[in-house]
C-alpha cells in the first residue's frame, strides 16, 4: 500500500527523484545564500532547504529558482511593531522571548529570518508587477509570529508582511489559506480587525498553540485524521470561501507536517493525501484565475530528505496543475 501511494505521488524513494511528466514552471525564490545554521541535535529540520532546492533543480526548476537578499527592516513594520523589530535586530530579546522563538541568537540566524521574508516579498512582487499567476518561496510560512513577538520557530510573519504590502499596492482582498498542522495564530491575530484579509486555518485542534486565536474561519481537526475525512472537509469549505470572499491574491501556507510520519503534526495524512490536498487547492485557485504565492510552512520528520521530498511534491503538483491550466 505505501509503495503504491508513493508511486502515485511521484515520490517513491529511489535514487532518482520522480517528477510528474507534464509541468509548467514558475518563479521561486531561494534563501540559500543565508543558510539556516543550527546546533547539532536541534529538532528543526534545517537541512530540508538545500535538499528541496536540489530536488526541484533535478525536476526542471533550475532556470526558475532565484536568489533573494534580505528585506529592508522598515518593511517589516507592515506587520510588526517597531519596538519588536529593533529588539530582534539588536539581539536584545530576553531569554524568555528567545526561548519562545526556538532559535539561537546570532547574525547568521537573523540574516536567514530577514531573507525568508524577502523571499516571500519577491514572490509577491512577481505577481503584483509581472502578472504571474503562481510564484513561491523555498522558505517562509512563519505563521506563529505576532506583531510584537515571535514563537514556534517564527521570528517575523512573512505572509502578514507581504499581505499588507499587497494591500498597499492595488490589491483589495487577500486570503491566507493555511493548511499547516498548527493553527496560524500569529497571522490570525495580526489580521483580526482587517476586513480585507480572510484567514483560513485548517489544523490539528489538540496541538500547538495551546491557546488558539480566531481566524476568519478555523477548522480544528481531531488528532490522527486521515485522508478521506481531511479531504472531505477541505472540499466542503475551500470553494465556498473562495466564492464568498473572491480574493484577488492568495497566500498558501503549505505545511507538510500534516503527514502521519511527522513528529509534531498529530495528523494522519499519507503522501498521496497530501498530493490530493495540494492538487485541490491549486485547481480551485487556477480555475478561478486567483494568483497564489506558495510558502513552505512546517515539516518535522527526523529524516530531512523525507521532508524535502514532501515539500517538493507540493511544488511539482503546482507545476502540474499550472500546465493543465495553460492557455490553449
Amino acid at each position: 500500500m505505501e509503495g503504491d501511494i508513493l508511486r502515485r505521488s511521484g515520490l517513491e524513494h529511489t535514487s532518482t527523484f520522480q517528477a510528474p511528466h507534464a509541468l509548467r514552471f514558475f518563479p521561486v525564490w531561494s534563501c540559500e545564500n543565508y543558510p539556516l545554521e543550527l546546533p547539532e541535535g536541534h529538532p528543526f529540520p534545517n537541512r530540508k532547504y538545500p535538499l528541496l532546492e536540489n530536488l526541484l533543480k533535478e525536476s526542471g526548476f533550475s532556470e526558475h529558482i532565484r536568489r533573494c537578499g534580505t528585506i529592508d527592516p522598515h518593511l517589516l513594520e507592515h506587520a510588526h511593531t517597531r519596538a519588536y523589530i529593533e529588539s530582534v535586530l539588536s539581539f536584545s530579546l530576553s531569554p524568555e522571548e528567545t526561548r519562545r522563538v526556538g532559535f539561537p541568537v546570532g547574525q547568521s540566524y537573523l540574516n536567514r529570518a530577514l531573507a525568508s521574508v524577502e523571499g516571500t516579498l519577491c514572490a509577491t512582487k512577481e505577481i503584483l508587477f509581472n502578472g504571474s499567476r503562481l510564484s513561491g518561496v523555498l522558505a517562509g510560512g512563519t505563521h506563529h509570529a505576532f506583531a510584537d513577538h515571535g514563537e514556534g520557530y517564527c521570528t517575523f510573519n512573512d505572509v502578514a508582511v507581504c499581505a499588507r504590502y499587497a494591500l498597499n499596492h492595488s490589491v483589495n482582498r487577500v486570503m491566507v489559506v493555511d493548511l499547516d498542522a498548527h493553527q496560524g495564530n500569529g497571522t490570525a491575530a495580526i489580521f483580526a480587525h482587517e476586513p480585507r484579509v480572510f484567514t483560513f486555518s485548517m489544523h490539528a485542534e489538540e496541538n500547538y498553540p495551546r491557546q488558539k486565536e480566531r481566524s476568519t474561519l478555523d477548522i480544528g481537526l481531531p488528532s490522527g485524521v486521515e485522508d478521506k475525512h481531511y479531504l472531505r472537509l477541505l472540499k466542503e469549505h475551500l470553494p465556498m470561501i473562495l466564492d464568498y470572499f473572491q480574493p484577488e491574491l492568495v497566500f498558501f501556507q503549505s505545511g507538510v507536517d500534516v503527514l502521519a510520519a511527522d513528529r509534531f503534526g498529530r495528523l494522519g495524512l499519507s503522501l498521496y493525501g497530501l498530493q490530493q490536498r495540494d492538487s485541490f487547492v491549486f485547481e480551485n485557485l487556477l480555475a478561478r484565475k486567483i494568483p497564489c504565492v506558495i510558502t513552505l510552512g512546517g515539516g518535522y520528520q527526523k529524516d530531512h530528505s523525507a521532508v524535502a521530498r514532501a515539500h517538493a511534491q507540493t511544488y511539482l503538483t503546482a507545476a502540474q496543475k499550472f500546465h493543465e491550466h495553460a492557455p490553449a
